[in-house]
């Protein structure tokens, strides 16, 4: 198959080189060709043929893929959310915007829930929509991780050139952020959309810091914007975190700024808010709803800090320092939280150089200062430190806080494009100063390293290996007084080479057979669902169909595998059958309950020996090596009308109630109810009289994920209940008429019909989006205005050309 992904990332690149250049910016075209030719080569089979970059292959060990291969091998088991989760949302966004809809509502998970108010969908993503015309998903996916990486290359040059730092320090300083673990483990993570702008915020923040205008005003405010769409709001928290710090450093200590700079930035900040409101506004309002709230708040996290073991210290400095994970088992604890802190071993390097620099110099007020100090801080923030540890734990205590690790990548980075700027302008003691500590650094690692076995010497040894070329390599650089240019080319190479061998692992070349492939049981359900045009759900037993896997395919699942999920639906789903949605592999192994049949379940799908103990109620309807499919023949539609209402206010007694609840087809339990009037409060509550068998027909005109018509007949006030989760935005329109929904049992989607015949619609139509687009459409309009009339009065301002850099 022809992949053009190579092709179309390239002309995105150049044309986003051209733009950065048209500003003023000085970004050589030589040091751009080269970001792509790193990237080209780092990607060079996904990029350019039938390949993707991810483990994909993590599917040959789930049902149905498990049944048809002998080999169950796995290149990296550790990322299994992205073929959980990551990628199936992305399709799901991507079909979303193919079809020129909103990415609102996710119908094939869960039963039903927000799709863009779960930030990791990175529906609203720049990098996102810019893959959209790439129609293969591998290729989309590709093309992401490309431009992710050529992003944090670009950005962490442009801010080391800012810094003053020489072209070349600066393309080291690029390549160790760009390619360090962080950005290369969670590559295809929504983690990484937003941490690939993080130098990009503090390049913003330094142009703010020289001179005020309202285009750099503009720019940052973009920028946080951008990071906010990326789809990770910890990862903005931990940059406001480092971004706060370096704004008080450049106020209290450089004196560059006054105190009234807080004034812009903070600013800066609403206005991104105001242009991130798409996303934040939804996300606010499904933020208490969510599953991953709602467990917090009953099981608040705990206060020690993770991965801040002494294991965990020597594979954040050496990230294979106990065996080649996630390629082989290590010998000691590693994981992909715990390793993401390796920005290359000079950084380490340079983070003694810079030290004894200071020291020398005594530059305590330098911006070098700041980044030794901000590396003390963050290392005392992932190490557990008492004190450091403990406050930013509780200022962020919502947040996954081992990522802060980003920061730690940053700082090593810019500091490694600093001690070169240092040896370039004479500067050579204390870079020879650097490379002894981080000499002594490796050499405290095999000291202090609890060694049982000589195979765990030998793996440790060729885990620094790299390392020590590159200190090496650096020591040449320091002794060499000619053609040094040409000696720092070598070391940038074996920085290259270090980086890449540290984090190539983690983002596997696959065959692209393996994304997703339709096996002849996916094939049967979707003959199935052809037969069948009313909308239906279906369930895997045990693993098979692991959630969010079906919705690749367009099969609602009512299962659900996300933080962001509705946290009252997987609660009734835990208190009435035997699926605990707290288990992070979540398994379903009860096809007795009748919730099955209320849900809309309509088909059941088992391993290649799955068994039904009711064959009555579950025929077979595939057998196939893949697996069987099981028809549910009391399946419920997807509304319906019921007979018998009943009301209980108690809460204890409620929720006893709808555990025993087993009549679903005809009784509905309800919490409480606003009627209309008296008829519908006797039509729902009294007693029908003695031989009225009138009973109310529906009948579903037209379906889609998000809008539902209906024609119901009704002898009386009836009530209609269906198996869509409840959840603000759903709007129900009775012959152009708007009514109230109805919550009906304990969570689900409900709403009058009155007596007669009646024309009902139901859609999904969140206040939320429209009054974030609003408030979008609003400051674009606000900020053109801005920027129009100053261009009219000749007050405005494009940013400095970045030749006039500060010193270093």
């Amino acid at each position: 198959m022809f992949n053009p992904t190579w092709f179309y990332v390239g002309v995105l690149y150049a044309a986003a080189i051209w733009l950065i250049r048209r500003t003023g910016i000085e970004l050589p075209k030589r040091v751009a060709v080269f970001f792509y030719a790193l990237v080209f080569l780092f990607l060079y089979l996904p990029l350019t043929q039938d390949y993707v970059s991810l483990p994909a292959d993590f599917l040959k060990t789930l049902p149905p893929w498990s049944e048809l291969t002998r080999d169950h091998s796995v290149s990296n088991p550790q990322m299994n959310d992205l073929v959980l989760q990551i990628v199936p949302w992305a399709q799901q966004v991507r079909e979303s915007w193919s079809s020129f809809h909103a990415p609102l509502w996710n119908a094939l998970s869960g039963s039903g829930y927000p799709l863009l108010a779960n930030p990791q969908s990175s529906a609203l993503s720049p990098i996102r929509l810019l893959a959209l015309p790439l129609f293969d998903l591998g290729q989309a996916m590709t093309g992401e991780a490309a431009l992710k990486i050529l992003t944090a290359l670009t950005c962490m040059y442009l801010w080391c050139r800012r810094r003053g730092y020489p072209e070349l320090a600066s393309v080291i300083g690029a390549v160790a952020f760009g390619f360090s673990t962080f950005i290369i483990v969670w590559l295809h993570f929504p983690l990484v959309t937003s941490a690939c702008l993080l130098p990009a915020i503090f390049y913003v923040i330094d142009l703010l810091a020289e001179r005020v205008t309202f285009g750099r005003f503009t720019a940052a405010a973009a920028l946080w914007a951008a990071m906010l769409f990326g789809g990770h709001p910890e990862t903005a928290s931990h940059t406001f975190f480092l971004a706060l710090l370096y704004v008080l450093w450049l106020v209290f200590v450089e004196k560059v700024v006054r105190p009234k700079f807080f004034l812009t930035l903070g600013g800066a900040m609403c206005v991104a808010a105001l242009l991130a409101a798409p996303l934040l506004a939804p996300f606010a309002e499904s933020l208490t709803r969510s599953k991953r709230y709602q467990e917090l708040k009953a099981n608040p996290p705990r206060a020690e800090v993770p991965y801040s073991d002494w294991p965990s210290a020597m594979v954040l400095l050496q990230p294979h320092f106990t065996g080649q994970v996630p390629l082989e088992k290590p010998w000691g604890p590693a994981h992909a939280e715990s390793i993401t802190g390796f920005a290359g071993f000079l950084g380490i390097a340079a983070w003694f150089a810079l030290l004894a620099n200071v020291i020398a110099t005594r530059r305590w007020r330098s911006r070098e200062a700041f980044f030794l100090i901000a590396t003390v801080i963050v290392w005392g923030v992932m190490m557990g430190w008492p004190g450091v540890s403990q406050a930013f734990h509780f200022l962020f205590r919502l947040a996954a806080n081992a990522r802060v690790r980003l920061l730690f990548v940053l700082l090593l980075a810019v500091q490694s494009a600093a001690a070169v700027d240092l040896l370039q302008r004479g500067g050579r003691r204390p870079f020879l100063i650097g490379i002894a500590g981080a000499c002594a650094v490796l050499a405290y690692l095999f000291l202090g390293s609890p060694f049982q076995h000589s195979y765990q010497i030998q793996t440790a040894v060729l885990a620094c290996a790299p390392s020590i070329i590159v200190l090496l390599v650096a020591t040449m650089v320091a002794l060499t007084m000619k053609r040094r240019e040409l000696a720092l080319l070598l070391l940038l190479v074996a920085i290259v080479a270090e980086l890449w061998e540290a984090g190539h692992g983690w983002n596997p070349t696959v065959d692209a057979k393996w994304m997703y492939p339709k096996t002849p049981a996916i094939t049967a359900l979707e003959k199935l669902r052809l037969e069948n045009p009313e909308p239906f759900r279906i369930v895997g037993l045990g693993p098979v169909f692991f959630q969010n896997t079906p919705s690749v395919f367009g099969f609602e699942d009512i299962r659900a595998h996300d933080p962001m999920a509705n946290g009252r639906y997987l609660g009734i789903l835990r208190n009435l059958t035997t699926y605990d949605p707290s288990e992070y592999f979540a398994k379903w192994n009860d096809v007795s309950t009748r919730l099955l049949d209320y849900l809309g379940v309509k088909y059941v799908m088992a391993g290649r020996h799955g068994n039904m103990p009711d064959q009555e109620r579950y025929p077979l309807v595939y057998d196939g090596p893949d697996g069987r499919i099981f028809q549910n023949r009391d399946a419920l539609p997807r509304f319906f009308p019921v007979r018998n209402v009943v009301l209980e206010f108690r809460d204890d007694v409620f929720i006893q109630r709808l555990r025993a609840h087993d009549d679903w087809a005809h009784t509905a339990l309800l919490e409480k109810l606003d009627v209309e009037n008296d008829r519908m409060r006797l039509d729902f509550l009294a007693p029908r009289a003695a031989g009225d068998t009138r009973e109310a027909e529906a009948k579903i005109v037209s379906a889609a994920a998000t809008d539902y018509r209906l024609h119901i007949r009704a002898p009386r006030y009836t009530l209609m209940v269906s198996s869509i989760p409840s959840w603000p935005g759903w709007k129900i329109e009775r012959n152009g008429a708007r009514v109230d929904p109805i919550e009906v049992n304990g969570g689900f989607l409900g709403f009058a019909a009155p007596e007669g015949e009646v024309d009902v619609r139901v859609w999904y139509d969140p206040w939320s989006w429209k009054l974030g687009v609003g408030i979008f459409v609003l400051t674009v309009a606000a900020l053109a205005a801005i920027g129009l009339r100053r261009r009219v009065s000749g007050t405005s301002y494009s940013a400095v050309p970045a030749h006039t850099h500060q010193s270093a």
